[in-house]
């Protein structure tokens, strides 16, 4: 579930600390995916609308970032066509699954330091650092880890006791 391209410089980390660490090159899919490949070497400007401009994002979700792994994953296996039934006919690969897993990883730890810094990271080389100062500002973004914890811990309790 957490191959080497997760990890910074390609590093498998056991201890799982550095997982996501391979920020830039998330951040690459998000934002050639977001404003075109061009994007990569050159910034936007004129033209037609970009996704980032039709959808409105200003900045990176649990959700975008967990697509983007899956997309690296994709790209790298032996699969040709992405499934639509979430697993790869070549390689098996459970995309669908990896998807919730890291999804669900980022929304628990989503307020910790070490994801923090890797959402900032992915933020300012996607949108650039100006729009950033404004989006920071947590007064105005409502926290949901709390109810998303309660939530989890319930889904995990056993419920099958009922006889």
């Amino acid at each position: 579930i957490f191959p080497p391209l997760l990890f910074p410089s390609l590093q498998e980390d056991t201890t799982l600390k550095t997982v996501f660490g391979n920020w830039t090159l998330f951040a690459k899919i998000l934002r050639a995916s977001l404003y075109g490949v061009t994007s990569l070497h050159q910034e936007p400007c004129g033209g037609s609308k970009t996704n980032a401009q039709k959808w409105s994002l200003q900045q990176v979700t649990p959700g975008s970032i967990a697509w983007a792994v899956v997309i690296v994953i994709f790209l790298l296996s032996p699969d040709t066509e992405f499934p639509g039934l979430g697993v790869g006919k070549s390689s098996t690969i459970n995309y669908k699954d990896l998807f919730f897993q890291y999804k669900k990883l980022l929304i628990t730890k989503w307020e910790t330091k070490r994801i923090k810094t890797i959402v900032t990271n992915i933020n300012r080389y996607i949108f650039g650092a100006a729009k950033l100062s404004t989006l920071m500002d947590p007064a105005g973004a409502e926290d949901f880890s709390e109810e998303i914890n309660c939530a989890m811990l319930a889904l995990d309790m056993d419920t099958d006791s009922k006889e």
